[in-house]
């Protein structure tokens, strides 16, 4: 493991890669669509020239070789190489065909890092499921669209966890705030004005990263019993619908 690496693993607008880099990290950046690579190859040249920051244009699959990525030409953040997330709500989308590689492989060319990002739109379990146990991160997050993320941390050997809230200053999670209809609401109106002045300040955290990672998020380790719990308490067992519609979640975990 590489003590100074990161990995981005869903590079988007660049904003984590960013965090990263100003905090002395070197960073392996994946990123599917060739589109937001060659806007990040110009943002980010000095970083690219001094050696801190390698970009790859592929996306991460269970094998090498090419698959058809879901470009979605409404909302770039949506794009997926599953056809359902990459597509949803009928919203405009352009097929291309993106090369791909294995957790495994990217990791045996550049190194394993001290923490794995991953944010790829239904994907995050097959990168999880990429990594060698004997040889991972100590740190890896991603997104909580389900457990299977859970489980599949879990048997990399992952024995701590975290599951913190992108929507509430990625805080950890609390049910009773959750609950709460009206700190809900003035949290909503907080995030859509947070959203527009981000245009023009830079915030530590902007909204769309994936925040902080390791040691700096907030709260306890707690066990996958836990996430588990809290994860239902949040969806419905019986639907699997929020019990409010202003919260997402991060699983944090570490070795």
């Amino acid at each position: 493991m590489v003590q100074d690496l990161i990995y981005d693993i869903g590079m988007h607008k660049g904003e984590d890669t960013l965090y990263y880099l100003k905090k002395g990290y070197r960073v392996v950046a994946v990123e599917a669509n060739p589109e937001l690579v060659n806007k990040a190859v110009e943002l980010f040249k000095e970083y690219i020239e001094s050696g801190k920051l390698i970009i790859i244009n592929v996306g991460v699959a269970d094998k090498d070789g090419s698959l058809t990525f879901y470009r979605n030409d409404y909302e770039l953040e949506w794009s997926s190489f599953d056809k359902v997330i990459g597509t949803r709500d009928y919203t405009p989308f352009t097929e291309m065909q993106i090369p791909c590689r294995t957790a495994a492989s990217i990791f045996a060319e550049y190194g394993v890092p001290h923490y794995l990002k991953i944010d790829i739109e239904g994907y995050d379990a097959i990168c999880i499921n990429g990594i060698e146990t004997s040889n991972a991160p100590l740190y890896v997050s991603c997104e909580a669209s389900s457990l299977d993320c859970l489980d599949a941390l879990v048997q990399k050997g992952y024995t701590q966890f975290k599951l913190i809230n992108q929507a509430r200053n990625f805080t950890a999670f609390d049910i009773e705030l959750e609950k709460n209809t009206l700190n809900c609401f003035m949290q909503m109106k907080w995030n859509r004005l947070k959203m527009k002045l981000q245009k023009w300040i830079l915030f530590k955290y902007q909204m769309g990263s994936s925040g902080p990672f390791g040691e700096d998020t907030p709260g306890p380790w707690v066990d996958a019993a836990y996430i588990r719990h809290a994860y239902n308490q949040f969806y419905s067992a019986s639907n699997n619908q929020p019990i409010n519609g202003l919260s997402w979640f991060d699983i944090h975990a570490k070795k």
